[in-house]
């Protein structure tokens, strides 16, 4: 028992070490996050500049959420965003504030950082965008029960609030 212990502790502390991790990104010539992401790396001093501001001056639109605020225990998602990228600098502090506000629960959202190739390829050391075939960031897709049930891809259609009501409420 202490040696499942003992190993469990290990991979909690080397999953850890690998969030938020820096990097230089030659093509942006700048330090991006990179990689496995959470909010303490969202709100560093370095990234706090545009997320605070983004995120505490958002309003959410609480009445489109109405209908699907009780529905949200099952829901899991991954978000795949840049640093670097505007719309991102925009939208995942709002979806943060959105989160929040309907009380979801971060432990069953993953969070990964990109970075973007002269190519336009986007790209991170896990390649995790590879199996979601990610092309745009941000990207914030919605499982229910391990099945995919929609996506949001850039920006929102209508409104974060009103995709996130549709995707979620089915």
């Amino acid at each position: 028992m202490k040696k499942a212990a003992a190993i469990l502790l290990i991979l909690i502390i080397g999953c850890t070490n690998n969030l938020n991790q820096e990097a230089y990104s030659d093509n942006r010539e700048e330090t991006i996050l990179l990689g496995p992401i959470n909010w303490d790396g969202l709100t560093s001093s370095s990234y706090a500049e545009w997320f605070n501001p983004n995120y505490l001056n958002y309003q959410v639109d609480s009445v489109s959420l109405e209908a699907v605020s009780g529905n949200i225990s099952d829901i899991k998602i991954i978000m795949f965003m840049g640093t670097w990228c505007e719309d991102s600098q925009l939208q995942v502090p709002q979806f943060y504030r959105i989160l929040d506000h309907m009380k979801f629960d971060l432990s069953n959202m993953n969070s990964f950082a990109l970075d973007r190739l002269e190519s336009r390829k986007l790209v991170s050391p896990q390649k995790v965008e590879e199996e979601y075939n990610i092309t745009h960031v941000p990207t914030m897709i919605f499982f229910r029960e391990g099945k995919e049930i929609g996506r949001i891809t850039e920006f929102p259609e209508r409104t974060l609030e009103k995709d996130m009501a549709s995707i979620i409420g089915g």
